[in-house]
């Protein structure tokens, strides 16, 4: 007898690939005339921008600039700033790109080094790390529903989220920033962070409320000998087209800031009263479907026999959503700086991890926090040091193996000098994730057809002593019965043998 059958799709997501490229930048910076010369090269940075990536076949093209700048103490004892830009491409090619769902492409610094060749020329050698990743849909037929009776089935319900889809998109922003009471020499450093807030969604679409906090530390044409800082929030007001999207999606959207951009803009007298900033961010969305999916984990024949097919699959069902602002606080020791005051303070912030600890969900990190500092010679000197950060949250996973990505963005970072012997630090993080549990059991992927077989159980009924390990289903089973004739035969209300000395098992015809 042919058995017939019905498929449901289940999809998850998996990262297919992942390569790290490294490119090697430098740069000969030559000041120019109205520059005072080098005296002390006080720190060197490289800042990598992705301008953009496509992918066609089997490679991926990312388009980005390098910039490599140094703040040098000049002749005047007084702080400058010189900053020259490398444009780079590089690619990545494997065949996990052509049947991607997504490619991410993120941008780090591996390393930075700076030398003065003359008191007017410098010679400045990085290398950044460009990390692509290929992430695509794993999707797995479940066998559902046979046609039959002679058939029965072990079921398990889950209640399960298959990916519905995953897209990224990037888009760009700008402002001006007028400065009330200074103008801006050079630049020292330009950051920002993208904080999501409000999200909805409809067909194809997603409509993203937030903010992006920019953070521009500059060197004013009053005063040369220090630092300032101008801090603005963007509004964030996007409509957002991603094919594949449907309203009762749930999931992850994040806002990552690959490039900031900043020009001053120089008035009728030369003076640069106000900064234009363009910011460039890259949308990524993880979007999933809740199902209820009935799964068969073992079957067999009433009358015959069949031949059974398993394959193990990873289910993920929704356990928490993590959206929580995180104040971090740690100190630095400067009691061999003799500083008087800072200048200047930032943070890199590296990849966070995600673990299960004693009933929590952990996620945890590590900082560089970068301190310019004028010190009580009227000096300037620079310290760095790492800082670990550890955010907890309670999440009962019912011992269930958990899966976990992560999100961490520094939304503000602050340093303050305490009796000239502490700088006290304070991050504002914003951690966003979503955390599944995961579920790995073997299901039926195949039944053969129907045939005949010795019959197990030739009288209409048999005694049967079970032991306690066994279930109902195990018994009838082997003697090519029914759980339900059994329950009836017996009186029983449930399908567990615990205190049960004697069954009568009917014959399954």
């Amino acid at each position: 007898m042919d058995i017939s059958f019905e498929n449901e799709k289940y999809c998850s997501l998996k990262k297919t690939y992942e390569t790290i490229v490294e490119e090697g930048v430098e740069a000969e910076l030559s000041l120019p005339e109205y520059m005072p010369e080098i005296l002390r090269i006080l720190k060197s940075q490289a800042v990598p921008k992705i301008n953009s990536w496509q992918t066609v076949g089997e490679r991926v093209t990312v388009d980005g600039t390098c910039e490599l700048t140094m703040i040098y103490i000049g002749s005047d004892n007084c702080i400058y700033s010189f900053t020259g830009s490398r444009n780079f491409t590089r690619y990545a090619e494997n065949p996990a790109f052509l049947t991607a769902e997504d490619v991410n492409v993120k941008a780090g610094v591996k390393f930075i080094n700076c030398r003065a060749t003359n008191t007017k020329r410098a010679e400045i050698k990085g290398g950044i790390n460009i990390s692509v990743s290929a992430f695509s849909k794993a999707e797995e037929d479940i066998l559902l529903l046979e046609s039959c009776s002679n058939i029965q089935e072990k079921k398990m319900e889950l209640p399960t989220m298959s990916l519905g889809c995953k897209k990224s998109k990037m888009f760009s922003m700008s402002d001006s920033f007028e400065l009330e009471n200074n103008s801006a020499a050079f630049i020292v450093r330009s950051t920002a962070s993208a904080v999501l807030g409000e999200v909805r969604k409809i067909s194809n679409k997603i409509m993203v409320k937030g903010e992006t906090i920019v953070e521009v530390a500059f060197i004013p044409h009053e005063d040369k000998s220090t630092i300032k800082t101008i801090r603005k929030n963007l509004p964030i007001n996007q409509i957002l087209e991603f094919d594949g999207m449907e309203e009762h999606f749930t999931g992850d959207i994040t806002l990552d800031v690959t490039a900031v951009d900043v020009i001053i803009k120089n008035d009728s007298q030369g003076d640069g009263r106000s900064l234009d900033v363009g910011v460039t961010i890259n949308a990524s969305i993880t979007m999933w479907e809740q199902k209820d999916l009935t799964v068969i984990t073992d079957a067999y024949a009433i009358n015959g026999a069949v031949d059974l097919s398993y394959k193990k699959i990873k289910f993920y069902s929704a356990l928490d959503a993590v959206r929580d602002t995180y104040i971090f606080k740690d100190t630095v020791d400067a009691t061999k700086l003799g500083a008087e005051c800072i200048l200047d303070a930032c943070c890199e912030e590296g990849e966070p991890v995600a673990t299960y600890e004693n009933d929590s969900i952990v996620i945890s990190g590590t900082m560089k926090a970068m301190i310019i500092l004028k010190d009580t010679s009227g000096g300037y000197v620079t310290t760095e040091k790492m800082l670990d950060y550890r955010y907890e949250r309670s999440c009962d996973c019912n011992d269930k193996r958990i899966e976990c990505t992560p999100k961490v963005s520094v939304s503000s970072f602050e340093c303050s000098l305490k009796n000239n012997e502490q700088i006290d630090v304070k991050a504002e993080l914003q951690i966003n994730c979503s955390v599944f549990s995961e579920t790995e059991i073997d299901i039926v992927s195949e039944i053969s057809e129907l045939r005949e077989s010795e019959k197990v159980n030739n009288s209409a009924i048999t005694v049967y002593f079970p032991n306690c390990e066994e279930t109902l289903w195990d018994i009838a089973k082997r003697y090519n019965t029914t759980v339900e004739s059994i329950v009836l035969e017996n009186n029983l209300s449930g399908d567990t043998t615990k205190d049960i000395k004697m069954l009568f098992i009917p014959s399954g015809t």
